[in-house]
Formats: structure tokens, sequence, C-alpha cells
């Protein structure tokens, strides 16, 4: 409950203040993608720990749903940890099915990660947010089969891999919560003000 109302809910005035701006600069827009990612982590989270206790106080054992995303330092791990009960659904109803990593790994991430996005409601920047998150998948996918060392445990990797993941996740709730325009001025304003200076 105190993550749903005193950090979740509070976060939302804190974006209003944000979005409020007259344009968006580089700590505009990077603010709110981290208040946004806070945003919707707690509320979720708080949601999923309410369903947890009240299943316990009726002896029954839900399966946590959150495990520390934000400290992920992949995509794949990433997707491990968030929201787990859909993550896991859709592995095994849409992933496995359509071939897994045996046949056509990244058109398979695609179609999985797309649906993904669909679940959230039938919107367009859910699904360029699944779209997002299957091209990041398959793309990470592909870099550690050519270089599997960057994917090693060493403590350089884990932080360039953590900033990597944070950073595109992050981005990703742009596009989560927001019109296709307002991300694309959310990215261009910022560019050509950094050109411009």
């Amino acid at each position: 409950m105190f993550k749903k109302v005193c950090i979740a809910d509070l976060l939302v005035e804190f974006i209003k203040v944000f979005e409020d701006v007259p344009e968006y600069t580089l700590p505009v827009v990077i603010g709110l993608a981290v208040l946004q990612g806070f945003r919707i982590y707690y509320d979720f989270a708080g949601y999923s720990d309410i369903a947890i206790g009240l299943a316990q106080m009726l002896n029954l054992t839900i399966p946590e749903n959150f495990d520390r995303p934000y400290f992920s330092t992949s995509l794949q791990d990433f997707w491990r940890r968030w929201h787990m009960s859909l993550s896991s659904w859709i592995r095994d109803y849409v992933y496995i099915p359509l071939g897994g990593n045996l046949n056509h790994r990244g058109a398979n991430l695609l179609i999985a990660m797309f649906l993904c996005g669909l679940w959230h409601g039938a919107a367009w920047n859910f699904a360029i947010w699944g779209l997002y998150h299957g091209l990041g998948l398959s793309l990470e996918n592909a870099v550690r089969s050519l270089r599997p060392a960057w994917f090693e445990d060493h403590p350089l990797w884990n932080g360039v891999r953590w900033a990597a993941c944070y950073g595109f996740v992050s981005y990703g709730w742009l596009l989560f919560f927001y019109p296709a325009s307002t991300v694309w001025k959310m990215t261009i304003d910022p560019i050509l003000g950094i050109l411009g200076s």
C-alpha cells in the first residue's frame, strides 16, 4: 500500500510538473523517463504485493511478480525480473510455440513482445513499446552471439550493460505512456537544442 499510495501516486504529481514545461530539454526528458519508470514500478509492484499479502491471509501462495528489475544488466534479465507472471506466460504460450530459440528467434521475439505490448491495451503506443522491446531483445541476442565476452560477469561489463539496459528501458517508458508524436518531439527537441547551442 505504501508503494502505491505514498510513492507511485506522489510521483504522478512530479510527472505533471515535468509535463507542463514549455519545451522538452534533455534534463526534462530524462526526468520524465526516470519518473515514469519508477511510477509504473511502484504502482504495479505495490498492487502485486497487496495481492500477495491478501492471498497469504487466506493461506494461499502467490509467487513474486517483480525481482528488482532496475538492477538488470541485460534486457533478457530485465524481462525475467519484470512482471514475471506475464513474462512467463508470453514465453510459454507465445514465444516457445512460435519456435522459441530454435527457429527465427528474432521474429519470434518481435511477435511475442508486440503481443505483450497489446496486452496492455489496444493502442499504438503499447504496440510500439512492445516492438521496441522486441527489437532490443533481438539486437541484444545478436550482440551476445557476436561478442559473448561482453556478457561475462565482470565489474566493468556489468556496469556498462546495466547503464545500457536502464537507459533503454527508461526511454521505453516514454513510448509506453505517450503518443508516438509526443515521444518524437521529446527525442528531437533536445537534440536540436544541443546542436543549436
